[in-house]
């Protein structure tokens, strides 16, 4: 322990010795992190609002709200700027060591008018999540709001609250508070403004999105550190604190090492060289085919449609266009290709379908049910299974209960009968042609992989006999917001080294505490089942590499590492990665000023923060769709000490390949489909689990659940 004296004639415990800084750069950190704290929770008299002290976060006072006074809402209705600081020790390769600070900037939605003053105003509350202002134990940090419950009842003056733990079940409405979600600011917008809501909640919507713009995120930044600099700040008792300038490439002693990682050659045929693979999807799918065309055994499938009466003819269009493709359609520019016009028949080399149409009379999920049981009778009659389902929903359904939510309980019907199942939006039709013809090429990718499909596959780089690749996701089940009753299902995705998906291993749901060695258990149960089918043995060379969404403990590291060995893989090497989504880091390129996506990096670029550190950029400029998708935020991959496998640019390229893998979508995601799938598979068993009817232990083992049956 040591301790460090703040102020002049501080009393300490023992003789005062120094620290030389260059030894103790996580003291220095550390210090530097509350010097920027004091400073600010010294500033309260200025409109400077500290809410957390670790990492030190503020709301600005400068830009108390970027809301254009001129739409006329009250000032309690804000969305306020947020800068967050955090210092962490950079360990560069072949430099010194260096302590830096991070500065990031989110806006926050703030709804200061009590329910109270929302009723006088006409707000509908019936439902809605309140809270309550609670101080913080740290007397330096603001109150925050906490959550009280969810309104069950409105009377005069007082509002009935469920989910409300150890707080009270009837509360007076002056001193509760909307919980300042986007849905809950919208619906205070709309009840103020009436018929000008929409053009109000989109001007508020763009002046969002200029915040959020690159060029707004360096000057904050930049402003916010320059500002810090001018300060008269102590590190400790007479050490100054010093801030050098805003980290580029131009500080080539001190800037990381910076490497391009392009976007990966795809394989659509094993028998063609690596070298001659084409990186655009569409064209190798169309020119080629997919990869397993030959071995893909049900070319002929049997699809079941249900769909509302009312809307049988614009159903079997859309299925049309889905099945045959928009060859009308062309993408921009003078490619030749037209990639929208073959189809999931044509792009994946399928026979001419039977195709059956069950009608509902309403959107009811009994009426939907009910379809399905048609459906399952009609094809039980002639002996077969449908292979599969696409069921017409429309988007306005999807804050329906799930009791009487038409695609869940469909789902979960032919789930049950092993069937996958494809949503058909209605909704589609409105989007212009390009938008529409690819919105459909996405939906007869995914499809044909949920038929079991291979789409295409990643090059054999890798000298090593067999490589697997995981990721590590989690979902939360629980009973309302307070958590109780809480337990945990690990979710495992498993891939081969190319990207192949061989299945995804659920543990069952357990208390937090359980959750590693439930996990284990999973993932030694999956490398065991993969290495039986395939013949592995005990001398081959075989390397597993962990995408974790959490930092792995060393306990839960040391314990998959021991279960493995335990199969008698003599030649196994490890890599735990943890994918870090929400960094404290941002890269800008200065270069690139104007236009969608100014000041955002190209996609691949990544930087090296040390050996077991790099920055990634899986969304570049690029894929911004539009101006208010603000600056793409690169992710950040943390090697844990423990793994024996260390190679990092290797590592970050096969992240990046596998961003760029993915068969729910032809464009790069933010995750590699190794998270990203977890990710999916969690939200779609929250849906099946509040869904009636639904076993999920009854789908253990099931043909279709060891599929990509989530996309």
């Amino acid at each position: 322990m040591v301790v460090v004296p703040l102020v002049s004639g501080a009393v300490l415990p023992g003789e005062r010795q120094g620290l030389p800084a260059h030894e103790n750069l996580s003291l220095v950190s550390a210090l530097a992190r509350e010097t920027v704290f004091r400073l600010l929770a010294g500033m309260g008299e200025q409109g400077y609002r500290v809410t957390r002290r670790r990492p030190p976060t503020v709301e600005a006072a400068k830009h108390a709200n970027v809301i254009p006074p001129g739409l006329g809402l009250p000032d309690w209705l804000k969305k306020r700027v947020v800068l967050e600081f955090q210092t962490r020790v950079l360990h560069p390769r072949n430099a010194a060591p260096y302590v830096v600070l991070t500065c990031s900037k989110r806006l926050r939605t703030t709804i200061a008018a009590t329910c109270a003053d929302l009723q006088d105003l006409g707000v509908p509350l019936l439902g809605s999540a309140v809270t309550t202002y609670a101080d913080d134990p740290d007397p330096k940090v603001s109150g925050r709001l906490r959550y009280a419950g969810r309104i069950v009842a409105v009377d005069p003056g007082v509002l009935t609250l469920d989910e409300h733990g150890e707080g009270a079940q009837a509360v007076a409405a002056g001193d509760l508070f909307l919980e300042p979600t986007r849905s809950n600011f919208n619906k205070v917008v709309e009840a103020l403004t009436q018929g000008r809501s929409e053009r109000i909640l989109r001007d508020i919507q763009a002046a969002e999105a200029e915040w959020h713009a690159g060029g707004k995120t360096l000057d904050t930044v930049q402003s916010s550190l320059t500002w810090l600099s001018r300060k008269s700040l102590e590190l400790a008792d007479g050490v100054p604190l010093e801030f050098d300038g805003l980290m580029d490439q131009s500080m080539s002693r001190r800037f990381p090492r910076t490497e391009s990682i392009w976007k990966p050659k795809l394989s659509f045929d094993p028998s063609i060289a690596p070298e001659t693979s084409l990186t655009w999807a569409q064209k190798g799918l169309d020119q080629v085919g997919p990869y397993d065309r030959q071995s893909f055994v049900k070319k002929r499938l049997s699809i079941a449609v249900i769909c509302e009466a009312e809307n049988r003819h614009r159903t079997e269009v859309a299925v049309d266009h889905l099945l045959r493709g928009l060859p009308d359609v062309r993408s921009g520019g003078t490619n030749p290709l037209a990639p929208h016009g073959t189809g999931l028949l044509g792009r994946f080399r399928l026979a001419e379908p039977a195709v059956s149409f069950f009608e509902v009379p309403d959107d009811s999920a009994k009426a939907y049910v009910a379809g399905v049981r048609q459906a399952v009778s009609a094809a039980s009659a002639r002996d077969e299974r449908w292979d599969l389902a696409i069921v017409q929903v429309r988007r306005s359904w999807q804050e329906r209960p799930y009791d009487d939510s038409p695609y869940w309980s469909s789902k979960a019907a032919f789930l049950k009968q092993e069937t996958p199942v494809q949503a058909l939006f209605l909704d589609l039709a409105a989007l212009e042609d390009l938008g529409y013809a690819m919105a459909m090429a996405n939906m007869s990718l995914a499809i044909y992989a949920k038929l079991g499909g291979a789409p295409w596959l990643l090059p054999v780089r890798s000298a090593t006999d067999h490589e697997l690749v995981f990721g590590l996701g989690s979902h939360t089940t629980k009973e309302g917001r307070r958590g109780a009753g809480e337990r945990m299902v690990g979710i495992a995705t498993m891939f081969s080294g190319q990207g192949h998906y061989y299945l995804d291993s659920r543990t069952a749901a357990v208390p937090f505490a359980e959750y590693p060695a439930a996990l284990r258990a999973t993932i030694v149960d999956a490398v065991g089942r993969i290495r039986h089918e395939e013949g592995w043995r005990e001398d081959d060379a075989v390397r597993l590499v962990f995408h974790a969404f959490i930092q792995l403990r060393r306990e839960a590291v040391e314990a998959v590492a021991a279960a493995v060995a335990d199969l008698g893989l003599k030649r196994a090497t490890f890599a735990f990665l943890h994918v870090v989504e929400d960094s404290a880091f941002v890269t800008f390129d200065r270069a690139v000023t104007s236009g969608r996506g100014a000041y955002g990096p190209e996609r691949g670029q990544a930087v090296e923060l040390g050996d077991r550190e790099w920055l990634l950029t899986l969304t570049g400029r690029d894929q911004l769709r539009n101006e208010m998708h603000g600056l793409p935020d690169p992710v950040l991959l943390r090697l844990h000490d423990l793994s024996t496998y260390r190679d990092m640019p290797t590592l970050a390229r096969q992240v990046s390949d596998f961003a760029n893998h993915s068969w729910r979508t032809f464009g790069p995601a933010r995750l590699p489909i190794t998270l990203g799938y977890a990710n999916e598979i969690a939200r779609q068993l929250a849906g099946l689990e509040r869904t009636p009817n639904w076993d999920v232990d009854a789908m253990e083992g099931s043909r279709v659940m060891r599929r990509p049956w989530f996309l």
